[in-house]
């Protein structure tokens, strides 16, 4: 397919149409986390924890308990990477996997550090198998080396050593008790590919999924989204390959320099909707600042940690999303106790129109089982 140009609304149409936003009618939980790729997890939960916001922004209200069980019942999602992820994608973690800590500037210091407390390692692997699933409490052992940090992590050599072994697939999230994670082995969740896929095959697939869930993006936006795994080195080779193949073409967008990539599957660019919802602070949509800035002039930091005296707008601001726009911003608030969800203060962007916000208030407000909006 020929190069071709596209105005900065088609750009964003493009980029709210690869996300999802709204899923497609009779779309379900598991559709959206293998479309998206991930659930990023974050334990903030001034209105709901990130990972069902990003559901509800695409799906609105759904049945949180079919998630659970997608997840600890059925096993088709699973953590990976501080992300829920879809065991569909497992070929492409699983290059991650094997690769780990090898593939980062960090494995020396890793791989030192599991050498010598190579005893440790095998009797956390040794109680799982005979006791597993269990709390990381409940794994109470000494290392011969500690592990080192300026921060919380120091000395927390049990954690450190499930982490290094869940990047490495060894040992799986198993269940959560709270934000407490329950550990087993791997063996006993993952499936295990007969046909492992190369670097270069990950590659090729990150990088489809990623251009299709971008829209329209440079190479570099495109490396950089994959949330679950990488570096991926070989990311401009592949977008070579599916250029080539006609998956991929070669797009200019008006007014904003750079080579970027639209994914053929969206072309044309889809007509303006009407459609409102917010966005956590976490979305896929706007994770990238950079870009989320350059495609809609919108500047987002999260305020979680600035003084209240010193915040522009909220605590936890959720961006408002209306048609191909990012049109303000709402500071919501769900008083779990009083049954109430709270708007602190709505900011509209200069120069955009004010949309009416009471239809997605109520599918909020419906999704959290709040009895009533105060504003």
């Amino acid at each position: 397919m020929a190069p071709i140009t596209l105005s900065i609304p088609q750009a964003r149409r493009l980029a709210v149409a690869g996300q999802w936003l709204p899923a497609p009618k009779g779309a379900g939980i598991l559709d959206v986390v293998r479309h998206v790729g991930y659930l990023q997890l974050d334990p903030t939960n001034v209105v709901a924890r990130n990972h069902l916001l990003i559901l509800w922004s695409r799906l609105g209200k759904y049945d949180v308990d079919e998630l659970e069980r997608l997840r600890w019942e059925a096993r088709e999602l699973y953590e990976y990477s501080a992300a829920i992820v879809p065991v569909s994608d497992f070929a492409i973690h699983e290059t991650c996997m094997r690769r780990y800590p090898n593939a980062y500037s960090f494995a020396d210091w890793v791989n030192t550090w599991m050498r010598d407390n190579a005893a440790l390692r095998r009797n956390v692997i040794l109680q799982l198998r005979r006791q597993g699933p269990l709390p990381s409490r409940e794994l109470k052992f000494a290392a011969d080396r500690g592990w080192k940090s300026t921060g919380w992590t120091n000395e927390r050599n049990v954690s450190r050593m499930l982490e290094f072994l869940h990047a490495k697939g060894t040992v799986v999230v198993a269940g959560r008790q709270g934000q407490q994670r329950i550990w087993d082995l791997g063996e006993r969740w993952l499936p295990r590919s007969e046909q492992p896929l190369t670097l270069a095959e990950a590659e090729r697939r990150v990088v489809e999924r990623s251009a299709r869930n971008l829209g329209v993006a440079t190479a570099k936006e495109i490396q950089r989204e994959f949330f679950a795994g990488g570096p991926w080195p070989g990311v401009r080779k592949a977008i070579e390959s599916l250029v080539e193949e006609g998956k991929l073409v070669l797009a200019e967008i008006k007014g904003m320099p750079g080579e970027r990539f639209a994914h053929a599957d969206l072309l044309p660019p889809p007509p303006r909707r009407s459609h409102t919802t917010f966005l956590s602070p976490f979305d896929p949509l706007i994770r990238n600042r950079e870009r989320t800035e350059a495609f809609w002039d919108f500047h987002f930091r999260l305020e979680i940690y600035v003084p209240k005296p010193k915040r522009q707008y909220g605590f936890f601001v959720m961006p408002i999303l209306h048609g191909d726009r990012l049109v303000g911003r709402i500071d919501p608030q769900f008083d779990r106790k009083a049954g109430v969800l709270r708007i602190n203060a709505v900011h509209w962007e200069q120069g955009a129109k004010e949309v009416p916000l009471e239809r997605p208030l109520r599918r909020l407000a419906a999704f959290l089982g709040a009895d009533s909006i105060k504003t």
